[in-house]
């Protein structure tokens, strides 16, 4: 999925509410989510699912936070907070460079999930040298 079709997506549903100042315009574009591209399959998912759970649409902030996705929100069911926990979880494993299978890198700097191949790639970058 890439941030055209996320935004495509959050317009079909209305957009969300922005939690920390409900003033404010719907959430309708994805430069909201402070993630890469791999992992908007995964917050539109998470997002599906919580409006089916009785979501208010509220969301305070989505981000990477030690390699992993954080969605916060200000409230919600016991099912709710299960769903995201879940989700928060399903990132460690997901590269969120491409959405492929990944696991949580420790060696390159900030702590990110990643593919073997883009964490070869953020590997040689950091130690100087272009893609092989």
């Amino acid at each position: 999925m890439n941030k055209e079709e996320m935004d495509d997506f959050l317009n079909s549903i209305g957009g969300l509410e922005n939690g920390f100042y409900p003033d404010r315009p719907k959430i309708v574009e994805s430069y909201f989510f402070s993630v890469d591209i791999g992992w908007l399959q995964l917050i539109k998912d998470l997002i599906t699912d919580l409006i089916a759970l009785g979501w208010d649409k509220q969301v305070c902030q989505v981000k990477e936070k030690f390699g992993g996705l954080r969605f916060y929100i200000n409230s919600g069911s016991d099912e709710i907070f299960k769903r995201i926990s879940e989700a928060e979880n399903q990132s460690y494993e997901t590269c969120e460079v491409c959405g492929e299978k990944g696991e949580i890198r420790t060696d390159i700097g900030w702590y990110t999930t990643l593919c073997d191949e883009h964490y070869t790639q953020k590997k040689n970058e950091k130690n100087g040298r272009s893609k092989d």
